[in-house]
C-alpha cells in the first residue's frame, strides 16, 4: 500500500510513444521513402529477464526474491525499494517458482509462478509476487499451501499453462465484483503477468480489498476473504478443490480512502501539532488512552517509518467506520502492525481509536513445541496448539488501568467459561498471569500466579512423526486449554471479547469490550508454517541436564537458524525468551532478548538476561539467575515471530 511507480518498463513504453508520435508530425509516416511498420519494427527476441512488482497493496521494500526452476536451481534478487525485482533468465528452465519474503518481517512470504517462457518477446517476463498471486498458488496445490510448488519435483508437475490458467480463473470469478468496481475487466485480468503500480487504484487497490488468511478448517492452509465482510459465506478456500459458489462482497468504498489522514498522521508523529488534530479525532480513546502517541509508543518512536494503512474491516455497509493496521518498521529495520478504528466525517477520515476503556490487547497466535526429553507424557507431547493472547498490563498511576488491579476474567467467542487472570509472581513480566490452579469464581486475597501464561489454547495437533497423543493437564502450567479442540472455523473473525477487572476483594472495578484485530488460526496450519531451528549448540548446552550450560546462570546466548529447505524464509524474531520452572520460588524465572534485523545467512543470535522483561526493564531488585537444569526443574527457549499480524512461537522445551 506504500505508494511506489514501477517506473522502467512504464517509462520506456511512454518514450516508444512519444518518439513515434514525434516521427509522425517530422513526416516520416508517409511517401515512398519512409519505411514501413513491419520494416521498422524491431525483431522479437527471447525474453532474457523475469520482473515484476512484490507488493500486499504496499510494495514490500528490499523485498527478498528467490526464483527456483524445475530442475531445482535457484537464483536470488532483492527488490528495489519500491517492491521491484528483475532475475536474469539465462540458466534456468520453465517452470518456475517465486518466492517472496519481507526483511522487515512484517508480512508473511508470498508466493507466484511462471509456467512457460515465450520464444519471443518485446520484454521480460512478467511475474507479479502478490497477495493475489500467493492465492492461485495454493489454488494449485491439494494441501492449500502455496509453498509446496517451491519444490522443483512438485513444480514440474502441478505448474502448467493450463493449471495456471484455472487457478486464475477461479480467483477472479471469486473477486469479479471487486474488480469490476476498480474498472479491471475480471474475464481477462491476469494476476501474475500483468504490470501494475501500487497506488490503491486498478490492480492494487483489489489486493487492498483482500487478504489472504489461514483457513480455518481441520485441513489447514489459507483462504481469501474481503474487507467488507471477513465472515461471508463466500470466503474461498484456496486448494485445488476450490470452486466459487458465490463472488467476495465488495467493499462500500475503493480507492485511497485514507490516504489524506495517513499524510497528516505522519506528520502528527514528525511533531506537527496542527497535523495531529487532522488525523486524530477530538473524542479519540485508544486502550483508555486520549493521546495517540501514549497508545501507540511504537509508532510514536524517533525513527520509525509508518506504513499505509490497511482496512481490515468495514464496520457498517455505510463505510462509517473501519478496522485498520497501520504497518511500521523502525530506524533498526524492525517491523510490525498498531491497530485502531477510522472513521468517516463530514471532512473525510480520522482515527477514533476502539474507545477501550481499558488497556487490554488481544491476538491470535500459534506454537510449535517441541519437547527435548521425551513424549511420554500425555500433557507434554510434542504439538502444534493455537489460540488467542490476552495481554493486560498490570495497573499502575498515570496508566488506564486502575492501580488496585488484582485479577481479570475474560469472555467470548472460542472461551468456554472464563479465563481468569491473576498477579504474576515472577520477576521479568509487566502482564497479568493465568492463573495456576483453575478459577471458578472471582479470585480474592490477592492471588498471584507464577506461570507467566496469558494464552488460551483452543487448537492442538501432535507434530508430525510424534506418537504420542497430547492430553490438556488441569495444571499445565496455568495455560487454559479448552477440554477439547474446537472448531476453529465456527470463531468470527475480529471477535471481540468482554474483560472485567477486580480487586483483591473481588470487586468489580471496570468492564471493556476488546477486539482480536488479527486473522483466527487453527493448529492444523502449523504444518504449512515456515519455522526458525534453535542451534545445536543452544539445544546441547541448555537444555541437557549435562550440557555444559545446565548450571545456574545470570545470562544466556542463544542461536537459531531462519533456513527452512535451504531457503532464509522463516519469520525474523522479534523476542527470544529464556525461562525457568520449578518447586522453589527463586527457580521460576524469565528472560527477554531481542531479535535483529534480517541476515543473508539466516543464521541469528542474541544474549538473554534473567529478570530483563518484554520492555527492556530488569525487575529484579537483587543479582538473579535462571535455575539450573537439576531435578524437577525446566527450562524453556521460545523465539517469537510473526506470521503477517499472527503471533508465532516456535519453544523448545526440557523438563529433568
Amino acid at each position: 500500500m506504500k505508494a511506489s511507480l514501477r517506473k522502467p518498463r512504464i517509462a520506456r513504453l511512454t518514450l516508444c510513444a512519444v518518439a513515434a508520435a514525434t516521427l509522425a508530425a517530422c513526416g516520416g509516416g508517409g511517401g515512398s521513402n519512409s519505411p514501413s511498420a513491419s520494416s521498422s519494427a524491431p525483431a522479437a527476441v527471447a525474453p532474457t529477464s523475469l520482473s515484476g512488482t512484490v507488493a500486499v497493496g504496499r510494495a514490500i521494500s528490499r523485498a527478498n526474491v528467490t526464483v527456483t526452476d524445475t530442475t531445482g536451481k535457484s537464483v536470488l534478487a532483492t527488490a528495489d525499494a519500491n517492491g521491484n525485482y528483475q532475475v536474469p533468465l539465462a540458466g534456468l528452465t520453465a517452470p518456475f517458482a517465486i518466492v517472496a519474503t519481507d526483511p522487515a518481517g512484517a508480512t508473511q512470504p508470498l508466493m507466484s509462478v511462471v509456467a512457460s517462457v515465450p520464444t519471443s518477446s518485446s520484454g521480460p517476463v512478467i511475474a507479479n509476487v502478490t497477495t493475489l498471486t500467493t492465492a492461485v498458488s495454493a489454488l494449485m496445490t491439494q494441501s492449500g499451501n502455496p509453498f509446496d510448488l517451491a519444490d522443483s519435483k512438485t513444480l514440474s508437475t502441478l505448474v502448467t499453462p493450463a493449471s495456471v490458467a484455472g487457478a486464475v480463473k477461479t480467483l477472479n470469478a471469486a473477486v469479479s465484483g471487486i474488480l469490476s468496481a476498480n474498472n479491471v475487466d475480471w474475464k481477462s485480468f491476469d494476476p501474475i503477468g500483468t504490470p501494475f503500480t501500487t497506488n490503491q487504484t486498478g490492480p492494487d487497490a483489489v489486493i487492498d480489498a483482500v487478504q489472504v488468511i489461514p483457513a480455518t478448517g481441520s485441513s489447514g492452509g489459507l483462504q481469501l476473504i474481503s474487507n467488507a465482510n471477513p465472515n461471508s459465506s463466500a470466503n474461498l478456500v484456496l486448494n485445488s478443490s476450490a470452486s466459487v459458489t458465490a463472488p467476495l462482497p465488495v467493499p462500500p468504498a475503493t480507492g485511497n480512502l485514507l490516504g489524506t489522514t495517513y499524510a497528516a498522521l505522519t506528520q502528527c508523529l514528525a511533531g506537527s501539532s496542527a497535523s495531529c488534530s487532522q488525523a486524530v479525532d477530538p473524542n479519540y480513546k485508544e486502550n483508555g488512552f486520549t493521546s495517540f502517541p501514549l497508545a501507540h509508543p511504537s509508532l510514536a518512536a524517533s525513527g520509525v517509518t509508518l506504513g499505509v494503512p490497511k482496512i481490515l474491516e468495514f464496520f457498517t455497509a455505510a463505510a462509517q467506520q473501519a478496522l485498520i493496521a497501520l504497518p511500521y518498521t523502525t530506524s533498526g529495520g524492525a517491523a510490525g502492525f498498531e491497530y485502531t478504528v477510522a472513521q468517516q466525517t463530514a471532512n473525510g477520515w480520522d482515527i477514533i481509536g476502539n474507545q477501550q476503556q481499558y488497556n487490554v490487547n488481544i491476538q491470535s497466535f500459534i506454537q510449535r513445541r517441541q519437547t527435548l526429553d521425551n513424549d511420554t507424557w500425555p500433557s507434554n507431547v510434542s504439538r502444534y496448539e493455537s489460540g488467542i493472547q490476552i495481554m493486560i498490563p498490570l495497573g499502575a498511576a498515570g496508566t488506564p488501568n486502575p492501580a488496585n488491579l488484582a485479577s481479570a476474567s475474560v469472555t467470548g467467542p472460542g472461551i468456554t467459561g472464563t479465563i481468569y487472570y491473576v498477579l504474576p509472581a515472577q520477576a521479568g513480566t509487566s502482564l497479568l498471569s493465568i492463573a495456576r490452579a483453575p478459577q471458578t469464581s472471582v479470585p480474592t486475597g490477592g492471588l498471584t500466579s507464577d506461570t507467566q501464561a496469558y494464552g488460551h489454547r483452543w487448537s492442538w495437533q501432535t507434530l508430525p512423526g510424534v506418537t504420542g497423543t497430547f492430553v490438556p493437564s488441569t495444571q499445565n502450567l496455568g495455560e487454559k486449554y479448552e477440554s477439547q479442540p474446537i472448531d476453529v472455523s465456527s470463531v468470527p473473525q475480529f471477535a471481540t471479547y468482554t474483560v472485567t477487572f477486580y480487586d483483591a476483594s473481588g470487586a468489580q472495578i471496570g468492564q471493556t469490550s476488546v477486539v482480536n484485530p488479527t486473522p483466527n488460526i487453527a493448529a492444523s496450519n502449523g504444518a504449512s508454517i515456515p519455522w526458525q531451528t534453535i542451534s545445536a549448540d543452544t539445544a546441547n548446552s541448555l537444555l541437557n541436564p549435562s550440557g555444559s550450560k545446565a548450571g545456574a546462570l545470570s545470562s544466556v546466548n542463544l542461536s537459531w537458524s531462519n533456513l527452512v529447505n535451504g531457503l532464509n524464509v522463516a519469520p525474523l524474531v522479534t523476542d527470544a525468551i529464556f525461562s525457568t520452572q520449578g518447586s522453589a520460588p527463586t527457580d521460576n524465572m524469565m528472560g527477554y532478548g531481542q531479535g535483529t534485523g534480517y541476515a543473508a545467512s539466516g543464521i541469528y543470535s542474541t544474549s538473554v538476561t534473567a529478570g530483563v522483561d518484554q520492555n527492556g526493564v530488569q525487575g529484579c531488585t537483587t543479582a538473579c539467575s535462571f535455575a539450573a537444569l537439576s531435578s524437577g526443574n525446566d527450562r524453556n527457549v521460545e523465539l517469537d515471530s510473526h506470521y503477517g499480524p499472527i503471533s508465532l512461537g516456535a519453544y523448545w522445551g526440557y523438563s529433568d
